[in-house]
């Protein structure tokens, strides 16, 4: 299997390793929150990976499509790992993160049933977005004399502990399996919650735990440190005031929702007490055109992750005879559309590289179940130790209780 290579630009690798060395203590308490975090060391668990799958296909039996429905950690996990499928999925598979009271009535009503399953989650099982879906299914599922059938169809994920989600799939019987207590919602991408809608997909999750224990190990026994690099980088340029952003621009479909999902890890496990790095998703190409500028001729104050792999001689052909007797474009003829996009994406990195801005290049040899674990693997180790170095738990986000308390409030 073909390992992430990470390579930094413009910056004083030296410096970081010097000031790492310096605080033994604090990169020792890292290193032991990692190899003992649940999240991760969930991996090792061969047996429940292994009845992840079994329910997995139990449930998919007969169905076709799958809608799941939850927010944030419910559902970004487990649609970055799907994502690297491209159109590829074995079964169809819906999200519904969200409660556009329109868009989520218009594509309900477009369900067929009979080869639907449905999967709601929720840790708590409280969360309002997802009774709310819930609940509204049950209602227009039980005025469409369908309601038995549905029901039959409905895997709930949530804590064996009593909630309203708990107790509603009680009620109507529905299947439950239980949501690992100790392991948050944003950090649950390789337990049931990611596993079970990958496996649906057509992921092979046995290479996503494969990519997660490869760096573990490195890890223990001291041959990975990149984390830490990252960690020390950012927390000695807040110092000074520097760094304000986070940029991470990934060069290829198939990791669009792993951005999103390294969002959401970021931003709520650092952004407290005063502290943090705002991280900020671009998509190459496409955001070449729209926040290029800004990057390059703006404020240096964002520090770069650039996702790469290799698009060389991939995909449709550009027909030559079309382009090739267009001077400003006789380039392009018969060239491969994934040949662009290696040139776009090396041109970018030296810009910045002769640009003198910090960036650093992390480079996926393939996208695959492999490499997507240990990415995401890194990037669950690099947000804990920014954590550390920025005196924060990662693990949870007080912020956000006000707007839930008044969000009920006006409800009631």
């Amino acid at each position: 299997m073909n390992n992430l290579i990470v390579k930094y630009h413009n910056v004083d690798i030296e410096k970081i390793a010097y000031l790492l060395k310096k605080e033994i203590e604090i990169v020792d308490n890292i290193q032991n929150e990692i190899l003992n975090m649940p999240a991760l060391n969930i991996t090792y668990n061969d047996d429940l990976l292994n009845q992840a799958i079994v329910n997995a296909n139990d449930f998919s039996k007969n169905k076709n499509h799958f809608m799941i429905f939850g927010t944030g950690g419910s559902n970004l996990g487990s649609k970055a790992l799907i994502n690297i499928l491209q159109g590829r999925e074995k079964n169809t598979i819906s999200f519904y993160d969200n409660i556009d009271p329109i868009g989520f009535k218009y594509s309900i009503e477009r369900v067929d049933l009979k080869k639907t399953g449905c999967i709601i989650i929720s840790k708590s099982g409280e969360t309002p977005e997802t009774l709310s879906q819930f609940a509204s299914l049950i209602q227009f599922f039980d005025q469409e004399n369908q309601l038995e059938f549905f029901l039959k169809n409905c895997l709930i994920i949530t804590e064996n502990k009593a909630s309203s989600l708990r107790e509603i799939s009680n009620q109507y019987k529905c299947t439950i399996l239980d949501h690992e207590v100790n392991i948050g919602g944003r950090f649950s991408v390789f337990s049931n919650v990611g596993m079970i809608p990958a496996i649906i997909a057509g992921i092979d999750v046995k290479k996503i735990h494969n990519g997660i224990k490869d760096i573990l190990i490195k890890v223990k026994d001291g041959s990975f440190d990149e984390h830490l690099k990252l960690a020390k980088f950012f927390t000695s340029n807040i110092n000074t005031n520097q760094i304000k952003n986070s940029v991470l621009m990934t060069y290829s479909d198939a990791l669009f929702y792993f951005g999103k999902w390294y969002m959401q890890l970021w931003a709520e496990s650092i952004g407290k007490d005063g502290k943090g790095i705002t991280p900020i998703h671009a998509v190459g190409t496409t955001d070449q055109h729209s926040q290029l500028q800004l990057y390059l001729g703006g404020p240096k104050d964002k520090f770069f992750s650039f996702i790469t792999t290799n698009h060389s001689k991939l995909g449709l052909k550009i027909h030559e005879k079309t382009l090739k007797s267009h001077k400003n474009s006789s380039y392009l003829a018969g060239k491969f559309m994934g040949d662009l996009m290696q040139a776009e994406q090396q041109a970018t990195m030296d810009t910045f590289s002769q640009n003198g801005l910090a960036f650093r290049e992390i480079n996926l040899p393939k996208i695959d179940e492999f490499s997507l674990g240990q990415l995401m693997t890194l990037s669950m180790l690099e947000t804990v130790a920014t954590c550390y170095f920025l005196g924060v738990n990662p693990f949870d986000q007080p912020a956000v209780e006000q707007g839930k308390i008044l969000t009920k409030k006006y409800l009631s």
